[in-house]
């Protein structure tokens, strides 16, 4: 099947919100203003022309996504000033309704700043969240979409970019192994490996 990639747009959300709930969470007990704000909307309303979806065809749905910050830096210092906040009241809504699902959603609050971890940006500037609904892994769309999100950078004289998975991931480290992206840092818990960050030089 000939899937369609295309860039994002802000009616996106909503199925953007599904893959990722999809792919991550074992129920679907997300709230989805939440997962928009920590996830989803600074970068499909900021940077839509780096942000790619996989559109199915037939039904038109998007089945997976690439989202993207050109600059790091400046996204975390937006994210800061304008996104927690909000997603810290939108926390709050839900505690004062007494949200059955209120613990699971507790960590989307979580945000850890890439500048803690001591990579170069300089060389890495940008970062990016993957995700393709299960029924459609393993079927080469993953890398159309990161070749075009690469593609896109080279056009925009980005050099480089990063991503952090879970460090027990093995499915995707392969696949970025794949894509030649190097370890960068490995952050622990608990004395284990926790999360790890990647990168690729462009």
């Amino acid at each position: 099947m000939q899937m369609i990639i295309r860039e994002s747009r802000q009616t996106d959300e909503h199925d953007i919100a599904e893959v990722i709930m999809a792919c991550h969470w074992e129920s679907p007990v997300a709230d989805h203003e939440l997962l928009a704000l920590r996830w989803i909307r600074q970068f499909i309303v900021t940077e839509p022309q780096n942000c790619y979806v996989l559109e199915h065809p037939d039904t038109r749905k998007v089945v997976g996504y690439i989202v993207c910050a050109t600059d790091t830096i400046a996204y975390e210092s937006e994210f800061d000033k304008t996104y927690f906040p909000k997603l810290k009241s939108r926390f709050d809504e839900l505690e004062a309704q007494a949200f059955e699902y209120l613990e699971e959603n507790r960590k989307l609050l979580l945000f850890t700043r890439i500048h803690e971890t001591g990579i170069n940006l300089a060389n890495y500037p940008a970062h990016l969240h993957i995700n393709i609904l299960p029924a459609y892994q393993r079927s080469g769309y993953g890398s159309m979409l990161l070749s075009a999100y690469e593609e896109n950078l080279r056009k925009r004289r980005v050099p480089g970019y990063h991503l952090g998975t879970a460090a027990g991931n093995t499915k995707g480290l392969s696949f970025y192994n794949k894509h030649s992206l190097d370890l960068l840092h490995t952050t622990y818990e608990d004395g284990k490996p926790a999360i790890s960050i990647l990168g690729k030089r462009l």
